[in-house]
């Protein structure tokens, strides 16, 4: 089963300090999709695991919507992701910061690190299923 992880902040939901993502919605319904299709989904993000900081709870709420096993969920308490993407051995990862896409180019030779860009959910879609002609 293809490994593939989200983002959370600005990429599966709004932006850490509340803003708006226009890509919310699509990447919230590929998830979907892709879960349907059978891939493992994971959700890493740079917050806290600390549940006394609260900043965990809606991670889990959208997450649960999404069908994303609860055990699919990491924080990095704020390090780099490129760490736990190799450890888990993700395939493809999308996320909206250009540095942890950097990082993950750089220290992740077998993952294929996505921005979420003007393309949406869609170019991270394509790129996946041109590899696995779904």
């Amino acid at each position: 089963m293809k490994k593939i992880s989200v983002d959370f902040d600005g990429t599966i939901s709004r932006h850490f300090n509340g803003t708006s993502n226009p890509f919310e919605n699509d990447v919230q319904n590929m998830v979907k999709v892709l879960i349907n299709e059978g891939y493992d989904i994971h959700i890493i993000t740079r917050r806290y695991s600390n549940p006394m900081l609260r900043e965990n709870r809606i991670v889990y709420e959208i997450a649960n919507n999404l069908g994303v096993n609860l055990e699919n969920i990491h924080f990095t308490n704020r390090a780099w992701k490129w760490e736990k993407i190799n450890e888990l051995g993700i395939e493809y990862h999308m996320d909206d910061d250009k540095t942890d896409i950097y990082y993950i180019e750089q220290k992740c030779p077998n993952t294929i690190g996505h921005h979420l860009s003007k393309e949406g959910a869609n170019g991270f879609y394509e790129i996946i299923k041109k590899e696995h002609k779904i």
